[in-house]
């Protein structure tokens, strides 16, 4: 006998995870790209500097 189970989970807002997933998901994009290790560590790291600016001009209001 087989038994049908949904499992649900409670919405959550976390913020730290949402960033640590967007920079994860930047860098395997990143990282497909055929370009020279220098210019997708420099893509990163303006993504990186870019959300932080971005947050820290959030955090001021």
């Amino acid at each position: 006998m087989r038994k049908k189970i949904n499992i649900q989970m409670e919405s959550e807002m976390n913020p730290v995870a949402d960033i640590w997933f967007q920079h994860l998901i930047q860098r395997i994009i990143v990282e497909q790209l055929d370009v020279p290790h220098r210019l997708q560590a420099k893509l990163l790291y303006q993504d990186i500097v870019k959300e932080r600016s971005n947050n820290g001009s959030n955090n001021k209001k």
